[in-house]
């Protein structure tokens, strides 16, 4: 029980999305729908961006959900490292890093805390590249609509994938 005054359930905002979770039966659909309600700053305003950079974001994503991925910069750092080597984007994913839409998100990021991030996420870069490189199958980088309605537990199974923080477990 809380003690007076004090926040109720303090240990529930620590807790991770369910789509972040090894385990999470949440399809991709709901994962996507629960990461953009947990992100409401991340605009996909379809009359915004070009039809390359939805397609590249789309993508980009679906990437976020399926590796478990928040939107810290260390995480950012997965999501691109996966993307490259998880998916069958490969080398051809860089390109959407220079879309002008994507270039400008980077002119907002703060020095200081991507600076940070380097420095402390090599390991978890590591990591990522090595279970990248011991997938079965790579994520299709276009052309994964087929998969929304799937369970995000079976997507990662059927595809090799260990979500970012692997010590989480299902709810």
């Amino acid at each position: 029980m809380n003690e007076p005054g004090q926040p109720i359930e303090p240990a529930l905002a620590a807790r991770p999305h369910a789509f972040e979770l090894a385990g999470s039966t949440q399809t991709l659909h709901e994962g996507l729908a629960e990461y953009f309600a947990a992100n409401p700053q991340l605009k996909r305003d379809a009359n915004l961006l070009s039809a390359e950079a939805r397609q590249f974001f789309r993508s980009h994503d679906a990437v976020h959900v399926l590796y478990g991925c928040g939107t810290s910069m260390v995480d950012e750092a997965v999501v691109k490292l996966a993307s490259l080597f998880g998916t069958t984007g490969g080398l051809q994913v860089l390109r959407g890093y220079a879309h002008v839409e994507t270039l400008d998100i980077y002119t907002r990021l703060p020095l200081a805390g991507t600076l940070r991030a380097l420095l402390m996420a090599p390991w978890l870069i590591v990591r990522t590249a090595w279970h990248c490189a011991r997938q079965p199958r790579r994520w299709p980088w276009v052309g994964h609509e087929e998969f929304m309605n799937v369970p995000l537990a079976e997507l990662r199974a059927r595809f090799g994938i260990r979500v970012a923080h692997g010590h989480r477990s299902a709810r």
